[in-house]
């Protein structure tokens, strides 16, 4: 006998994908080599369940056990001896690894092997022994002469190790064991043997596998096809075939790669093919009822028996990039095997390709119409069936960043080039460029409209009567603390009280003008701002100032103190003794009193401010929704402005915007 230190064995066992079945598996395959050597046609294996003891609050015990019986060449000198032999090439030919064994104890506390086999001269012996858990794996050997008349092999796995559980149901570890094992009842060169899976205590329990491609139509092979992959002068053809699975509960559908009529990966069909990540259905005609299948395409091939790995759960070839080792990898022969499965389910894929443009389209209509023109660019295959919003918006952000630098790369070459009539290739590039521009446009006209929508409900009444804070009117025209050396143009909505607003030199909003101690509050918003006529940076006492005060919506009770003009004018005052100073603090902002100065006071128009508007010599405007004129004490324009004139003159500039992206 041989020694090895089978604990060590199993601990380095890098199988990954390994599961309680696996153990199960193993077995089958090898009852069904065994048979396949004896020669015969009516091959049988069972699988029997023993169960725990059943407790009283149980309906279904836990299966701890399995006996795997097979009526095969059983273990004879040379299959022991290979089996006694780690790493034994006895069954290299069909890619017998000598490593699947390892399997057993692994997952089991014990296992037994009890076997009739003939020896050479014909007759029959029985042989018996368990796998050892230290330094022998055929141990406790005994051989006796047997008065059989067949051979067979019962191998049994018993007390299932802590941690690891089977499914319950006797139809339940059925399937599961048979979708392991399906790339042998598709085998056209041979004939399946009958496998049985039964209750040890039940003989009326008992499910053959073979039925379920027979008798039911659970299962239904829908067509066998082949591709080939070349590189240079290397050629490797792969063998498809494809079925319905229509008891495959949460599963996905699959391609699997299988070696040695194993499977080794599989990947799920919706990494290539986006549209098989749902289940497919089938609609009886007679009854109307729909029953849910899946797709499972199994993939053979002489590159796959050669590169797959010693523990079967995976293969020697790269995942994605071939080398100089292996002409091609993983994902390219399951690309190759998604497109033929897109091809055997092309309606369906169709179907659901339309409908998910078709959801991409309304986001686009109802949410974003400034991504219209990059819906044909969309690359569809690429998007995932089942889309939220925000998924949909990050495939779009794709599509135009690809398109921007496309287009940018294009119109550098054209210019630079020598080429003879490039007038035409030049137009292109700047159409394309135009439309990206359209594209950001819109995009800034929606999110205008987003912004008065949301004011519009923040003017209205509150359960309690109240109008909104001031506070929230502020932060959404300007966030309150902050300043244009925090605050990007594109983040804030001036826009809302004047268009000039929008780029302006200097804002500061809620923070105070001065540092000494007797200073005032701080501004609701301070704008300094710069002419057009002037270079960029300069700090001139002709760039103009606008200060902004805002009110509480519904506000109507004021004190004299409250006066919003005169606020204003207590805060320009301590502009212009220059206390506040650029944003790099290299010098105060020039303010004079011949610098324009616009105030500005956002409110209701209640009595209380008309009075303050009249005291200031205000004139009412022609919609009496607010009051203007020049002060000529604090030397500003100043200017009263209502909510609903806030908001109806913000609507009116952009309105004809709005019409043309159909969101008015």
């Amino acid at each position: 006998m041989s020694k090895v230190n089978v604990q060590g064995v199993i601990r380095n066992l890098k199988n990954k994908t390994s599961n309680v079945y696996t153990p199960v598996i193993e077995a089958i395959v090898n009852s069904i080599q065994s048979i396949i050597e004896k020669g015969i046609d009516d091959g049988k294996i069972e699988i029997v369940l023993h169960r725990e003891k059943l407790l009283s609050f149980e309906t279904t015990p836990d299966v701890i056990s399995l006996d795997i019986i097979d009526n095969g060449i059983g273990f004879n000198q040379k299959n022991t001896e290979s089996f006694d032999t780690i790493y034994s090439d006895n069954k290299i030919d069909i890619g017998g690894k000598g490593f699947g064994r390892f399997m057993y104890p692994k997952y089991f506390n014990e296992v037994k092997v009890e076997s009739v086999f003939k020896d050479e001269t014909e007759k029959f012996f029985t042989r018996k022994f368990t796998f050892g858990n230290n330094l022998e794996i055929v141990a406790n050997e005994k051989i006796d002469p047997s008065i059989s008349s067949n051979t067979y092999s019962k191998l049994s796995l018993i007390e299932l190790k802590d941690k690891h559980n089977f499914d319950k149901t006797l139809d339940t570890i059925s399937k599961k064991i048979l979708e392991r094992m399906l790339i042998y009842f598709l085998d056209d060169e041979f004939k399946c043997p009958t496998i049985i899976i039964k209750e040890a205590d039940d003989v009326t329990e008992y499910r053959v596998l073979n039925d379920f491609l027979t008798e039911t139509d659970d299962i239904m092979l829908v067509e066998n096809k082949s591709f080939v992959l070349k590189k240079d002068e290397t050629i490797y053809e792969f063998f498809t075939k494809t079925l319905k699975i229509y008891f495959a509960g949460s599963q996905k559908s699959k391609i699997i790669l299988t070696a040695h009529q194993r499977e080794v990966i599989d990947t799920s069909l919706y990494k290539y093919i986006p549209e098989f990540e749902d289940d497919f259905y089938e609609e009886d005609k007679v009854t109307g009822s729909k029953r849910n299948y899946i797709i499972k395409t199994y993939v053979t091939g002489e590159y796959l028996d050669t590169n797959v790995s010693l523990e079967r759960d995976t293969f020697d070839f790269p995942k994605e990039t071939p080398d100089i080792h292996y002409p091609f990898s993983q994902v390219e022969i399951e690309r190759s095997t998604s497109e033929i499965a897109k091809e055997l389910f092309s309606e369906d894929v169709n179907i659901r390709s339309e409908k998910k443009f078709n959801e991409i389209k309304q986001y686009v209509n109802n949410s974003a119409p400034w991504h219209r023109t990059y819906l044909k660019e969309l690359d569809l295959t690429d998007i995932p069936y089942k889309l939220s919003n925000e998924d949909i918006e990050i495939h779009l952000q794709r599509a135009k960043y690809k398109q921007e630098t496309t287009t940018r790369i294009e119109l550098k070459e054209y210019l630079s080039s020598t080429e003879e009539d490039l007038n035409e290739k030049i137009s292109n590039a700047i159409s394309r460029i135009s439309e990206i521009g359209k594209s950001d446009l819109a995009h800034y006209v929606f999110n205008r409209k987003c912004i008065l929508d949301a004011l519009r409900e923040l003017l209205k009444r509150r359960d309690d009567g109240k109008g909104e804070l001031e506070k929230d009117i502020h932060n959404l025209i300007f966030p309150m603390g902050g300043d244009s050396e925090k605050t990007h143009y594109d983040k804030h909505n001036l826009w809302l009280l004047d268009e000039r607003l929008v780029f302006t030199e200097f804002i500061a909003s809620d923070q105070k003008i001065s540092t000494k101690k007797d200073a005032l509050g701080e501004p609701d918003l301070v704008i300094f701002d710069k002419k057009r006529s002037f270079r960029a940076g300069d700090n001139n006492f002709s760039n103009p100032v606008t200060i902004f005060e805002f009110k509480r919506p519904k506000r109507t009770s004021y004190k004299e103190e409250d006066d919003p003009i005169l606020q204003i004018g207590k805060y320009l005052k301590e502009i212009r003794e220059q206390k506040y100073e650029m944003p790099e603090g290299y010098e105060k902002i020039k303010v004079n009193e011949n610098t324009p100065v616009y105030g500005y006071v956002v409110c209701d128009i209640t009595p209380k401010i008309m009075e303050f508007a009249e005291k200031h010599q205000l004139v009412l405007s022609p919609d009496q929704e607010g009051y203007f004129g020049y002060h000529n004490g604090y030397k500003m324009y100043i200017e009263i402005i209502s909510f609903k004139k806030l908001i109806d003159d913000a609507i009116l500039r952009n309105k004809v915007f709005f019409n043309k992206l159909q969101i008015d």
